[in-house]
């Protein structure tokens, strides 16, 4: 009988999920509300994106950002998202109107990208989620 020792199998990630290898070949999940068409925020509230999975149009993603009723989540990285104050919206807006328009214009050097995405939930509440990578 031989002994031979038992190597880890990579586990695949789960379709839908996004993965990014690390340092020791593993992968770190990235949340993406946005791709899987739902988000469950801290408190519960299940979140559902409008639309068939389709691009919200930028005019729609400037408007919900200027409007202090929507709530308004940014996704960078694997971490928990960061919730964007009404104060700092414009900042964020200028950062992604770039990269909402069609075609996308990047300046040189420039390897952001961002989705943004119009949730509702079942109080018909607004929810925009913005997702930033790099």
């Amino acid at each position: 009988m031989s002994k031979r020792r038992k190597q880890p199998v990579p586990q695949p990630v789960p379709q839908g999920e996004a993965a990014e290898p690390t340092a020791s070949g593993g992968a770190v999940e990235w949340p993406s509300p946005i791709r899987d068409g739902e988000w469950v925020d801290a408190a519960g509230t299940r979140w559902r994106l409008r639309g068939v999975r389709r691009r919200t149009p930028a005019k729609r993603v400037e408007h919900l950002l200027r409007s202090p009723e929507v709530r308004v989540l940014l996704f960078h990285g694997p971490g928990a998202p960061t919730e964007v104050a009404p104060g700092d919206r414009d900042a964020l807006c200028l950062r992604m109107r770039p990269h909402l328009r069609e075609p996308e214009v990047r300046a040189p050097g420039d390897f952001t990208g961002f989705q943004a995405g119009e949730f509702r939930d079942d109080e018909r509440r607004s929810l925009l989620v913005v997702e930033e990578s790099c």
